[in-house]
């Protein structure tokens, strides 16, 4: 996050306690912003300047701080292991609030001035952003990072996601973390994109194959349908003009992939349908790979007894 591209904000200065004198009081380590700091109801634009004053609050606290530079405890502040729930995509589907939570480290400084993320979608955010959205935990004015060792701390912000009233289809697709971390060391860490991540919509699949029983030599009838959740009419909707796998196993077998094909549009959106002949008691199954804005999804099997 270049400081030079942006205008800076300041909400006001807090003083934040070192390692020492926080173990001494019980109390938390990170930013403490005013209210006029938090995001609750505000627009891209305006979270992201809300989050931009709230870093230029912690390096203000930072430049006021007595602590002379020879002092601080590291050359550089270090943020690591950054994940977004766990390393997997976030899904969500056309009723249930999705929680996305974001998880780093901090360290290289003894005293932690301030740390949150934030997560946005777009090119860049000078003049490409699409969404910005702040942390429950910088709402709540709540700080996100606790110490967890020597000149460490461990951090954690989570996101509501609702798709009927947060989320468009537009917003499948690639999202980023911007996060920022001040401590007493020489060189602070702000950054767009310290992660890139996937919401995605999520799908759904089905697999039919009739007639069951079935004598042995006639044509079995393999159907299924592919859909994912639409987040513009909050209902599923059969996603078109995809790649599937049919599946085949014996009853006690492993499955494996016997032919691919796209699923239809139209009236057939989603909709995919494949024939066999009737040999012997077998297992089928739909499989999809998933794309950048829908996960992968198994179908559940379907037994054909042959007689």
């Amino acid at each position: 996050m270049p400081q030079h591209s942006r205008k800076r904000l300041t909400t006001g200065k807090k003083v934040i306690l070192g390692v020492s004198a926080l173990a001494a009081s019980g109390l938390g380590v990170g930013l403490l912003v005013t209210p006029s700091a938090t995001a609750g109801g505000t627009g891209a634009a305006e979270a992201l300047e809300q989050s931009e004053a709230a870093a230029a609050d912690a390096s203000a606290t930072k430049a006021a701080a007595p602590r002379p530079l020879a002092a601080r405890t590291a050359d550089s502040t270090v943020v690591s292991g950054v994940t977004v729930n766990g390393g997997n995509s976030a899904h969500v589907g056309t009723t249930n609030t999705q929680t996305v939570t974001v998880k780093w480290t901090v360290s290289g400084g003894s005293t932690l001035y301030g740390s949150h993320a934030s997560i946005w979608r777009g090119t860049d955010l000078d003049s490409g952003m699409k969404r910005f959205i702040n942390s429950e935990q910088f709402d709540a004015d709540a700080d996100p990072c606790v110490p967890s060792g020597d000149a460490t701390f461990s951090c954690r912000a989570t996101f509501k996601m609702a798709p009927r009233s947060d989320l468009t289809n537009e917003d499948a697709g690639a999202w980023k973390i911007s996060l920022y971390a001040i401590t007493d060391s020489a060189t602070d860490v702000r950054t767009d994109n310290a992660k890139t991540w996937y919401l995605k919509r999520w799908s759904r699949l089905s697999t039919n194959a009739a007639p069951e029983p079935v004598a042995k030599g006639k044509t079995i009838t393999i159907t299924g349908k592919l859909e994912r959740a639409n987040w513009d009419t909050h209902k599923y909707a059969g996603y078109t003009q995809q790649t599937v796998h049919l599946q085949e196993r014996s009853l006690t077998g492993s499955y494996a992939t016997t032919s691919s094909h796209r699923t239809g549009t139209g009236s057939l959106a989603g909709v995919e349908k494949k024939t066999r002949t009737a040999t012997t008691d077998r297992c089928y199954r739909y499989k999809f790979e998933g794309t950048s804005t829908t996960p992968p999804v198994a179908a559940t099997g379907d037994c054909v007894d042959v007689r």
